[in-house]
């Protein structure tokens, strides 16, 4: 097998126990050089509101202005630093629609997220039906593997506005709100709690953006798990 990242040839060795089980070892979707490139962030050394890794459990200067500001409970919950190897993974996937890469986390990755008990809905986040045309995919379904995904929320962008990705943080943090809830669940999601989940935390806008038109709309609880941070 061939690393999905890297593409050189996977080398596993196959202790003899295995050879005498009808079960085989799994084999890794990346080797382990490109392995080592992704760190993990613990909870140990992480602002316990976005997910940042850093030296304590203080809340981090960005959410400390967050907080300023909002009136609603939300926390994120990220398992891997955005670092360059991360960077490089999502350029691939995402925007040369590399869709093979998301199996490089979508075993760990929803592992993750079912670690995160009592939500009763698991939501991606949507994109706009412009991304839809040119990618082809939804890259956070991707990395969700066979979770069962609640489709509650739409995006609607205009075509001519830069995307988040295209944004310096300035004008991230300046973006409007694109959400809505499908007018088919908008009764069905009152006082339910909820687990958002996205690929990268970047600035936290889009995420807070999502979570403020779900407690606009009655819900209960509203908290997001991204595979970085």
């Amino acid at each position: 097998m061939q690393c999905l990242i890297c593409h050189k040839a996977i080398r596993v060795t196959w202790p003899l126990s295995y050879l005498m089980l009808p079960s085989r070892k799994e084999i890794p979707p990346i080797c382990e050089d490109c392995q080592s490139g992704f760190y993990k962030i613990t909870t140990a050394v992480a602002c316990p509101k976005c997910g940042r890794r850093q030296a304590s459990l203080k809340v981090c200067s960005d959410c400390e202005k967050w907080q300023l500001h909002s009136t609603y409970h939300y926390a994120n919950h990220a398992l891997y630093q955005y670092n360059e190897a991360m960077k490089a993974y999502m350029h691939t996937y995402k925007f040369q629609g590399d869709y093979q890469l998301r199996h490089v986390f979508d075993t760990e990755f929803p592992h993750f997220i079912e670690s995160f008990q009592g939500f009763d809905l698991v939501v991606a986040l949507p994109i706009d039906p412009t991304t839809w045309t040119t990618r082809g995919f939804n890259q956070v379904l991707g990395l969700m593997g066979s979770l069962k995904n609640s489709a509650i929320l739409q995006m609607n962008r205009a075509q001519e506005e830069k995307r988040q990705s295209q944004k310096k943080r300035q004008e991230r943090l300046k973006t409007g709100n694109h959400f809505q809830v499908d007018v088919e669940y908008r009764q069905q999601i009152e006082n339910k709690r909820v687990l958002l989940i996205d690929d990268v935390y970047t600035t936290g806008r889009t995420l807070r953006h999502a979570a403020e038109t779900l407690y606009d709309q009655g819900c209960g609880c509203v908290e997001s798990v991204t595979l970085c941070r």
